[in-house]
């Protein structure tokens, strides 16, 4: 009705004496049109404002009304109505207001092409360029990390003058940031006259998605000497940063900043504390600050239950997702994510159809991203069948490189080194070039293959394919040498490596002299660890192990009491079993367990059983100076041996027993569970720490290699 009436007067107004009546109208009927604007939320009342304007004529009289309307059709996904109009409009008046307008639109609204484009047709018109121009095309850069672009943009800066402009500094250091180019970044902001609360969060905010989380801290403590105050948006990089660092002391002390500025009222900053706890470790903190907030949105409970997923507490983030499906909160494909990594951390076969069908059932949308990590999650929940036909049903032309990754990574842990080779040798063929984590599933697989030669070739493969050998590759191939007893030749690899060695590495090495009982190179390997993580009970262990193996008595008593020193404590072995949805778990010597006394009962009868087809106990394996026959008893009650008895009584024969460890499997239980399967023709499939094993027919997947 108004905009009618509006349109009735300014219509009749064609006379002498009507465009007098309009001009004392005019100022009255714009302000009434700017309120109608901004009230508007719908497309449909925008397009009749649009068409009452343009039929009196008030658009070309009034700019200010136009770019309003640019503003609202770019928003509601209506980028060609906006330009249409932008176009009409500058052609009868040309000025930099509406050009910024139509680039703000573009920019704001992921048009980073579009953006572009209208600032390279700007360029070349008589339109100036001005300090309102150049922070929006730097962020279309920025969104597409489009750099070469970014360093053109930077020149017109510099050529027309606006370099000091503190807000198109502020845009330059973002901007370069985000193109990874963070060092440039910082030489823009060193060169600021006057830096202000935006230009020093642009700086620690690009170091800390630079992953350089030290820089960010200095930075941020040199933003405090100069006497700002850091807001919302500071506090929560500089919790990202304390969380890739991981320093307990530091989160505490930015968790009280936020107190002390009242900064929780915003949730981001709620949110990203939550976040900063969980990465340091502290995942007790992060929830307890969970529980207490007064507001949570869906951002809150995807960090929480990624919190609990990241410290191995896959169970709690499941739990807490049944309390979000309760509240106000929609799972989003974020959650999805995060939760199928959950089960596939449990590799709990059933839970992870579960949430599959939780996922279809609840309209969450599939893309590329989650349909990988669904098959991820099969392939490591043991179900490489299904994995196998999902990656089928992808369209060749919309399987990515992660596609291929995850079925690479699938054959190398179910033992099928030929047959990853083979998939890494077609998604070739088909053009996808391999990346990092390509090389780094291919050469795992062919370590646990055994296949030597092959993973030789891959390793010397990656420089013609242009990827630069990372650690984690250098890790792979101490592994693969090892596990083959290349001992020195593993040892000769890391000496000449161009890179440091890290933990993976020399823990490679003493993992290879456990398996092999290399005392020396044992040593070597497991003081460098001792060094790099001292507080790794693990290395500990392992090394332990290789003494006790050798009858070293005293080096064992001797690490033993390092770890008591330290507080350091051995991880305790715990298996579970699958028995349809339920899920039964078992530690080792356990009489916690309901069933454990009928338990303990079969696994002495399967002893025996076995023994009589010739299975002899492993006693290396119990790491104890104690007497034969106490050592061939100790070995009974090993938490997998537990599990599969107890699947054995409670499913029937036809039905694959399915277990899953958190430690690596004993070579007693290994050899144990080749007999079990024989004698009771029965499929075992166990999941340790490190691949999975198939037992069926006296044979294992891995063919004794692992």
């Amino acid at each position: 009705m108004y905009i009618s009436r509006a349109y009735h007067i300014t219509a009749s107004c064609h006379n002498a004496k009507g465009m007098r009546r309009l001009g004392s109208f005019l100022d009255s009927t714009e302000t009434f049109y700017d309120k109608l604007l901004k009230s508007c939320d719908l497309l449909a009342s925008l397009k009749q404002i649009h068409s009452s304007l343009t039929s009196s004529g008030l658009i070309n009289q009034a700019p200010h009304l136009g770019a309003q309307i640019i503003i609202k059709y770019t928003k509601y996904g209506e980028p060609k109505n906006a330009r249409s109009l932008f176009n009409n409009i500058h052609n009868d008046k040309p000025n930099s207001f509406l050009w910024n307008t139509m680039i703000r639109a573009y920019a704001n609204n992921g048009h980073c092409f579009e953006t572009l484009e209208l600032y390279s047709l700007m360029r070349r018109s008589d339109i100036s360029l001005n300090t309102y121009t150049f922070p929006f095309v730097l962020k279309a850069c920025a969104s597409e990390s489009l750099i070469l672009e970014g360093k053109v943009v930077h020149g017109d800066v510099i050529r027309t003058g606006f370099h000091s402009d503190v807000y198109v500094e502020a845009a330059l250091v973002d901007m370069y940031s985000k193109c990874g180019q963070t060092n440039d970044g910082r030489q823009v902001f060193d060169e600021m006259s006057i830096r202000d609360l935006v230009s020093w969060t642009a700086m620690i905010t690009a170091y800390e998605q630079a992953e350089r989380p030290k820089e960010a801290l200095i930075l941020f403590q040199k933003m405090q000497q100069e006497g700002l105050l850091a807001d919302s948006v500071t506090i929560v990089s500089v919790a990202s940063a304390v969380g890739q660092l991981g320093g307990a002391t530091k989160a505490q002390a930015v968790h009280g900043y936020a107190i002390c500025n009242a900064f929780l009222e915003d949730l981001s900053v709620g949110n990203s504390i939550i976040a900063m706890y969980a990465k340091c470790g502290n995942v007790e903190q992060a929830r307890m600050f969970f529980g207490a907030m007064r507001a949570k949105d869906l951002i809150s409970w995807n960090s929480m239950l990624s919190g609990y997923v990241q410290n191995g507490q896959a169970s709690e983030a499941l739990l807490l997702f049944e309390e979000m499906k309760d509240s106000e909160c929609k799972p989003n494909p974020v959650t999805a994510l995060i939760l199928v990594s959950a089960c596939a951390y449990l590799g709990s076969r059933e839970l992870g159809r579960k949430f599959h069908d939780f996922v279809i059932g609840g309209n969450i949308k599939i893309d590329a991203t989650l349909w990988n990590a669904l098959m991820d999650m099969y392939a490591k929940c043991g179900d490489l069948d299904t994995a196998e036909s999902m990656f089928n049903d992808i369209h060749p032309s919309e399987r990515n490189v992660s596609s291929w990754n995850i079925l690479i990574s699938g054959y190398g842990m179910h033992g099928h080194g030929q047959k990853a080779l083979e998939f890494f040798t077609r998604m070739q063929e088909k053009g996808i070039k391999p990346d990092h984590i390509t090389f780094t599933s291919i050469l795992s697989a062919c370590s646990h293959g055994g296949l030597i030669d092959e993973g030789r070739k891959c390793f010397a493969d990656m420089s013609k394919l242009s990827v630069k050998p990372e650690v984690k590759h250098y890790a792979c191939i101490v592994d693969m040498l090892g596990r083959a007893g290349s001992l020195y030749e593993a040892f000769d690899m890391i000496r000449q490596m161009p890179l440091l060695p890290n933990d993976s590495v020399w823990g490679a090495l003493l993992l290879a002299c456990r398996i092999h009982g290399n005392t020396e190179l044992g040593e070597i390997a497991a003081n460098n660890l001792f060094q790099l993580e001292p507080e790794h009970a693990g290395y500990y262990v392992l090394m332990s192990n290789i003494y006790a193996a050798s009858n070293k008595w005293q080096e064992v008593g001797r690490l033993r009491q390092d770890m008591k020193n330290k507080g350091l404590k051995k991880p305790a072995a715990f298996s579970v079993i699958e028995l349809g949805k339920e899920i039964h778990g078992f530690h080792t010597a356990d009489q916690v367990n309901t069933h454990w006394k009928e338990v303990y009962r079969k696994v002495e009868i399967l002893a025996a059983e076995i023994k009589m087809a010739g299975y002899v106990p492993d006693l290396s394996c119990t790491l104890h100076d104690v007497e034969d026959e106490d050592k061939e008893q100790m070995l009974y009650y090993h938490s997998e041996k537990l599990a599969v008895a107890y699947g054995i009584m409670k499913t029937d024969p036809e039905i694959a027993i399915r277990v899953t460890k958190n430690l690596r499997v004993c070579n007693d239980c290994h050899s144990a569970f080749k007999f079990i399967s024989y004698i009771y023709r029965r499929k075992i499939i166990i999941r340790d720490a490190n691949r999975f094993h198939h037992f069926e027919g006296g044979t294992c997947s891995c063919k004794d290699y692992w």
